[in-house]
C-alpha cells in the first residue's frame, strides 16, 4: 500500500459511494486544498483533510446531521499526482450517539481537458 502525499492528494475528485456508477461530466465533486475541502460550485469550506494513524482523513463538518469522516487509502504499490482512485471507507455518526453508519466507496480522481477551479481562481483579480 503506498503512502499519500498531501502534494498529490490535492485536486479535484468525484466520491462514489459502494457501487454508484462514475459519471465524468458530473459538476458535483471535491476539491481538496491546503488541508481544506470545498465542494464544486461553492467556495465555502465544507471539511478538513489530514493525516491519522497513516491514512489520510476527511471531516466533513456540513454534513447536517451526521459527523462525516472519511478514510482514504491507496491500494497501489505508488501514489502520485495522475494516481487514478483510492479506496473510501466512509462513517456517519449520528449526534445522538445511536450507531453509526458504515460505507465503502472511493474517490476518483476528477481530470478534464478544460481549466480546473484552481486554475479559473488563480486568474481572478
Amino acid at each position: 500500500m503506498a503512502a499519500i502525499t498531501e502534494a498529490a492528494l490535492e485536486g479535484e475528485w468525484f466520491y462514489l459511494v459502494e457501487e454508484q456508477p462514475l459519471d465524468r461530466a458530473s459538476d458535483n465533486f471535491y476539491i481538496l486544498r491546503d488541508g481544506e475541502v470545498m465542494q464544486s460550485g461553492d467556495q465555502q469550506v465544507i471539511g478538513v483533510y489530514s493525516v491519522y494513524n497513516g491514512c489520510w482523513v476527511i471531516t466533513l463538518h456540513r454534513t447536517v446531521p451526521f459527523t462525516t469522516s472519511v478514510e482514504l487509502r491507496c491500494t497501489d504499490e505508488t501514489f502520485d499526482e495522475v494516481t487514478p482512485m483510492l479506496a473510501a471507507n466512509t462513517t456517519h455518526t449520528l449526534p445522538d450517539g445511536g450507531d453509526p453508519l458504515y460505507l465503502y466507496g472511493s474517490f476518483v480522481r476528477r481530470v478534464s481537458n478544460h481549466p480546473n477551479t484552481a486554475d479559473v481562481h488563480s486568474r481572478l483579480p
